[in-house]
């Protein structure tokens, strides 16, 4: 029978799916997807959807439409709550993404035919910052940055002559999977030998960023702080630049506008403020919480027979956790049959992996189970339900109805 593809077949389908998406995944799933949130009731409360479809063109105060001026306070209010929030002084909130707000970075300081220099794919550096993504769009050159895989992390004693031979204009540091932090303070300093902007890109560690768990990019060096606004910054999708300094922010801004933006989705700024005004109140028991959350998963998936990585036998100083996956087929293969169990995440290339293995690694975050009300005593009953899938060869649906009154129990117990 052929889809009924009616104004009303058409919202059918649509309910139908959206329903059974939010009941797999929001109400019976146990999502460690590293780039997903939930935002808090007060933030979903201030998305404002009717808002969305309205213009917007131009600055506070100087806009081309008329009849914007409670726009203006919301316009005001984000950035100002964002920037400080980051301990930065400039923040712009209106792109839709951190791909589009490295974009702007990008555009603002460099031209097509300059070099960046950003983290290898294999050790988390995201497609926003490789050939393929972004810099194409800005015709610029990426060069990877020396890389130690057995520190997962720079390998900074190589990294002066490196930006030494290859000049770039931007570096760019922060990652996909960023087990842990950076010493910005060493990359600055290699930076201002060859003239060159620091990027740090906190898409995935801003909520931690934030809560003063991590680590302080701006205070330690970085010219420009990049981010999305869900993941475990936990607000709604969206893209920031932050910066101290007046001039790169007036750069990046007026790439913003009216370089790649006229109206924009000015809904979520609502959605926004509140949710940076949460995180200066209550953000570091939340990111803290994380980190503990990733911790006692490490340790109880390690000690139920798989590989994690570690260094010096740390498994993480964030809220990702890193699984080898090789000997499990792969990390696309297992986290496909993990999805069947009722458990989500996804696969990850790994810094010590050769190019023919595909995303060797699965990559975990717990930033959304800390938001739901998972604590570090639920972790070896969630390792158990991915030992069971992976290394145990259980029966997929018996895996997810345990899986299900796990979520059931922690529900039961944060309401």
């Amino acid at each position: 029978m052929s889809a009924d593809l009616s104004a009303a077949g058409v919202a059918r389908t649509v309910h139908r799916a959206l329903a059974a998406h939010a009941g797999q995944v929001d109400d019976d799933g146990i999502v460690l997807y590293a780039g997903t949130n939930v935002p808090s009731p007060a933030a979903a409360a201030a998305h404002a959807p009717s808002v969305s479809g309205r213009p917007s063109m131009g600055w506070p105060g100087e806009k081309y439409q008329v009849g914007l001026d409670h726009l203006d306070t919301l316009e005001v209010l984000a950035p100002l709550l964002v920037a400080e929030l980051m301990e930065g002084s400039y923040a712009e909130v209106r792109l839709q993404s951190a791909t589009l707000a490295n974009l702007a970075v990008y555009t603002a300081f460099a031209r097509p035919g300059d070099r960046i220099a950003v983290l290898p794919e294999v050790a988390g550096g995201h497609a926003s910052h490789h050939a393929q993504g972004v810099p194409a769009v800005r015709g610029l050159t990426v060069v990877d940055l020396p890389y130690d895989p057995e520190r997962l992390d720079l390998d900074y004693a190589r990294l002066p002559a490196f930006l030494r031979v290859h000049r770039p204009r931007i570096v760019v540091v922060g990652a996909s999977l960023m087990l842990f932090p950076h010493d910005v303070a060493a990359v600055r300093a290699a930076c201002d030998e060859v003239g060159a902007i620091l990027l740090y890109d906190a898409s995935h560690v801003a909520g931690l960023v934030a809560g003063g768990v991590f680590q302080r990019p701006l205070r330690d060096g970085a010219h420009v702080l990049t981010f999305s606004t869900y993941k475990s910054f936990g607000g709604p999708s969206g893209g920031c630049v932050v910066t101290r300094d007046a001039a790169l922010a007036e750069r990046v801004s007026t790439v913003a506008y009216p370089g790649m933006l006229a109206n924009y989705d000015a809904g979520r700024l609502g959605a926004l403020a509140v949710t940076a005004a949460e995180l200066a109140e209550h953000g570091r028991p939340y990111a803290a919480a994380c980190l503990a959350n990733a911790r006692a998963l490490a340790r109880a998936l390690h000690d139920g027979g798989f590989r994690v990585a570690s260094r010096d036998g740390e498994f993480t100083r964030s809220h990702h956790v890193a699984v080898d996956a090789l000997a499990l087929g792969g990390g696309e293969a297992a986290s496909a049959l993990l999805g069947e169990a009722g458990v989500y995440l996804s696969g990850i290339g790994l810094p010590w992996q050769r190019a023919d293995e595909g995303l060797r690694g699965l990559r975990i975050g717990t930033q959304e189970i800390t938001r739901r009300g998972f604590t570090p005593e639920d972790q070896p009953a969630v390792a158990d339900l991915v030992r069971r899938a992976l290394l145990d060869g259980e029966a997929p649906d018996r895996v997810r109805a345990d899986a299900v009154a796990l979520r059931r129990e922690v529900d039961g117990r944060s309401a």
